[in-house]
């Protein structure tokens, strides 16, 4: 029963297609607009632009179909619309015919609609020949012919296999152009109802092909043959094959070959010479409106005038030609605007309506870019407000850390001339005071004459007089180190020497001293800054290092001091030092800072360690 309702619903359906398919463009306008939204809406929608063929109107209906299609579900018209809308597009817009024709392939595709992929292909093959691109067009056509031949639709294997053979010829294959057009040719004779305009448009070709293989005659007779099928079906077409039979002769002449063959060929058709084929075009109904056709027709009787030597008639074609085109040009436009007026005006009508939408949304587009550039503009004010009051806080912090930092210098400045100060006047009071006072004890103890009779009292008088040595001793020692003399009398080098003897005389450890270069003469500051860190890195070493050689190296240049403090101790890590301790490697930093260098610390476990101080010099530093 199903089967039956279905096969009405097809009749139905084809009666009411092919009804629309005779209605006139604009009665197809008309009642598409009041039919259902079903199939055959659909398909009204694509005929329409079908008989449109192309442009932004075919488009629109296209692209409704295409709407209606999805809207329904309807795989094979979705399809269809697809393929159509490639049509619509014009050459400069590949991109987009190349879409639609793959969404039309993928839907074809998920059918296994070989008919339809056959359309796809064949579509691809004619856009890719018009664009030049005659090897990837042969590509395409063959695969429409192999899906045709799948689908058994020989009337579609003949129309591919007349545009491939075109692509061929095109491509300078003659031979194989031949083979293809005779081929679709085999088809279109025994065709029911024959196809006189397909079965010229073959002849033509095939003439075409023995032309380009110089086989004259064979040109001729295939040119004949389209000529009678065009004749036959009343086609305008035949001015084409008129045309090449003359256009043949002037060929020929102009390359000097004989001309008997092919007049006979012609004789025996009932055609007199050249001439006639040129006057039989021009009087073929409905020429004067083709101007293709006449520009062509003028271009022969131009070439047969330049043959025949008369240079005048064939410079009066020339102008002919020249105010026919220009007469084209100025009528061209106005024809087209009577002929598409009622297309226009629904376009135009569309545009306004598009216009107006258009101008809706610039308008609020307008008050919406105002509105982000106001709030752009007051973001802007907002960050640069911001910076601003950035750059002014961090200008007032850096100002105040200088100011602090200053603060701090002056401070240790002074505390550092404080600290020395008072060590110059303690190693003062205890090498002039106490000092003095342990010599003149010395002096007045070793003076006394007293005979002890018993040993423990003679013991006791030399131990005494070994203690107040050791007191002088140990005087004279704090005070050197509170200030030594060397480094007052012969300088920084000096100094160091002496500290470095010292050391090796009290310590386990080897110490080595090295000066680089030519030694330079400082303040007294800078001498004791720099004696005072030696001094702080030694007491460093003899409290925590365990080393077993130690080097100092002092290097000159003209434009900076360096010190280096090298031992192979035990090391630590300057990450891990407690804030808390430390304070010899402060009181080296400090000192550092305070003579104007800079400071860098190495050391790590078992690795020893390496104090660098460089100082810059100043020109007036040097003396």
């Amino acid at each position: 029963m199903k089967v039956i309702w279905c096969l009405i619903f097809v009749f139905v359906f084809n009666q009411k297609l092919h009804a629309l398919q005779g209605e006139s463009l604009d009665s197809l306008k008309q009642v598409v607009v009041d039919m259902p939204d079903d199939s055959l809406k659909t398909e009204t929608f694509l005929r329409i632009a079908y008989m449109l063929y192309a442009g932004d109107e075919s488009e629109r209906y296209a692209m409704q179909g295409l709407i209606l299609a999805k809207k329904l579900k309807n795989l094979p018209l979705i399809g269809k619309a697809y393929h159509r809308l490639a049509w619509c597009h014009g050459l400069d817009e590949m991109d987009k015919k190349s879409a639609y024709l793959d969404s039309a392939s993928l839907v074809f595709s998920s059918l296994n609609d070989t008919n339809g992929l056959g359309n796809v292909f064949d579509t691809k093959g004619t856009m890719l020949m018009t664009y030049g691109s005659l090897e990837e067009a042969m590509i395409s056509y063959q695969q429409a012919y192999d899906y045709y031949a799948q689908s058994d639709n020989k009337e579609r294997e003949a129309a591919v296999l007349n545009n491939w053979a075109i692509a061929e010829y095109s491509l300078g294959n003659p031979e194989e152009a031949i083979r293809k057009f005779n081929e679709a040719l085999a088809f279109r004779i025994v065709e029911n109802p024959v196809s006189r305009i397909d079965i010229a448009r073959l002849y033509q070709g095939l003439g075409e092909c023995h032309r380009m293989l110089g086989n004259w005659g064979l040109a001729a007779k295939n040119y004949l043959k389209g000529y009678e099928h065009r004749k036959a079906a009343n086609n305008i077409g035949v001015t084409e094959s008129l045309l090449s039979l003359a256009s043949l002769f002037y060929e020929l002449a102009e390359n000097k070959v004989d001309t008997t063959e092919l007049l006979g060929v012609i004789q025996e058709n009932g055609f007199e010479n050249s001439q006639q084929f040129i006057q039989m075009a021009e009087n073929t109904p409905g020429v004067e409106d083709r101007v293709g056709i006449q520009d062509a027709i003028m271009e022969a009787k131009k070439k047969r005038f330049l043959l025949a030597g008369d240079f005048e008639s064939a410079y009066q074609i020339l102008l002919q030609q020249k105010k026919f085109q220009e007469d084209y040009l100025l009528r061209e436009s106005s024809l087209e605007a009577l002929a598409d007026m009622k297309i226009k005006f629904e376009k135009d009508q569309l545009t306004i309506k598009l216009l107006e939408e258009e101008v809706v949304n610039q308008k609020y587009q307008e008050r919406l870019t105002m509105l982000w550039i106001f709030l752009g503009a007051m973001l802007l004010l907002l960050v640069i407000g911001f910076l601003y009051n950035q750059n002014r806080a961090k200008s007032a912090q850096l100002e105040l850390n200088e100011a602090h930092r200053e603060q701090q210098i002056i401070a240790m400045k002074s505390m550092l001339e404080g600290q020395e100060k008072e060590r110059s006047r303690i190693a003062r009071d205890l090498h002039d005071g106490l000092g003095n006072l342990l010599s003149t004890l010395k002096v007045n103890f070793g003076s006394l004459q007293v005979n002890f009779d018993d040993q423990y009292s003679q013991k006791i008088y030399g131990s005494a007089s070994q203690m107040i040595d050791e007191a002088c001793t140990e005087v004279r020692k704090i005070a050197h180190e509170m200030m030594p003399q060397a480094l007052k009398k012969l300088g920084l080098k000096k100094a160091l020497e002496d500290l470095v003897l010292k050391m090796n005389s009290s310590h386990e450890f080897e110490t080595e001293f090295h000066v680089h270069g030519k030694e330079q003469i400082f303040d007294d500051n800078t001498n004791v800054m720099l004696y005072r860190i030696v001094q702080e890195a030694l007491n460093n070493i003899v409290k925590y290092a365990k080393a077993s050689e130690v080097l100092i190296q002092l290097t000159y240049s003209e434009e900076w001091i360096d010190l280096t403090i090298e031992d192979d101790g035990v090391g630590f890590d300057p990450k891990k030092i407690d804030p808390d301790k430390g304070m010899g490697l402060k009181s080296i930093a400090f000192r550092t800072e305070f003579i104007g260098g800079t400071l860098d610390l190495t050391s790590s476990p078992g690795r020893g360690t390496l104090i660098a101080i460089n100082i810059p010099l100043k020109p007036e530093s040097n003396t």
